[in-house]
C-alpha cells in the first residue's frame, strides 16, 4: 500500500475517532459475505457504524491517542463499531446478533469513557445495563417509596373527617 494512501487513511480514522466518543473492537472472521451484510445493516439501523481497518494503522491511530491495547488485539481482521450510543448498548446489539445468528464474532477490547477494555472486560459489557436502563432503574426506586408515601398521606387525609364523623355520631347517640 502506498505511504501516502496510508497517511490519508490515518488521518482518516484519528479524525474518526477523534468525533466518536466509546468504541468496540471485534473480530470478524469466521463471517460469510452476507453475514458481514446483514451484520453491518443491522448495527446501522441502531446508529452504530462499522469499520474494518487495516491492523497496522488501528494500532498506530491509537497509539496517537494514548489507548495502548495489547498486542494480541491486533491478531486477526478488526473492525471498530462506533456509534451514537455507548458501548454497552453496542455491545449488546452486536451480542444478540451473536445469538439470533449463532455465530462467534467475539469482541476483542473496546474503549468506555477514556477507560481501555480487554477482551473479557468488553464481553462482560453485554451483561451490564445500559445509560438508560440504570436511569429507568434510578427513577423507579426513587419512585416507587415517593408512590407510597403519597398513598399513605393520602388515606390518612381521608380517614381524618371519617374519623371526626364517627366521634360526632357516637356523641350524638349518647346524647352530648
Amino acid at each position: 500500500m502506498a505511504r501516502r494512501l496510508k497517511v490519508m487513511m490515518t488521518e482518516h480514522l484519528l479524525q474518526h475517532l477523534d468525533d466518536a466518543g466509546d468504541l468496540l473492537l471485534v473480530d470478524f472472521s469466521g463471517l460469510k459475505s452476507h453475514e458481514n451484510y446483514e451484520v453491518r445493516n443491522e448495527l446501522r439501523s441502531e446508529g452504530l457504524s462499522v469499520s474494518v481497518v487495516k491492523n497496522s494503522i488501528l494500532q498506530r491511530v491509537m497509539e496517537v491517542k494514548g489507548t495502548q491495547f495489547p498486542d494480541e488485539t491486533y491478531l486477526g481482521p478488526l473492525a471498530i463499531v462506533l456509534g451514537d450510543s455507548d458501548a454497552i448498548t453496542a455491545s449488546k446489539s452486536i451480542a444478540a446478533w451473536r445469538k439470533k445468528n449463532r455465530k462467534k464474532m467475539p469482541l476483542k477490547g473496546g474503549v468506555l469513557e477514556g477507560a481501555i477494555l480487554g477482551p473479557v472486560e468488553a464481553e462482560n459489557l453485554t451483561k451490564m445495563l445500559s445509560v438508560q436502563e440504570t436511569r429507568a432503574a434510578v427513577v423507579s426506586a426513587i419512585a416507587g417509596p415517593l408512590t407510597g408515601l403519597v398513598a399513605i398521606t393520602q388515606n390518612l387525609l381521608t380517614g381524618i373527617p371519617g374519623v371526626l364523623q364517627a366521634i360526632a355520631d357516637k356523641k350524638k347517640e349518647e346524647g352530648e
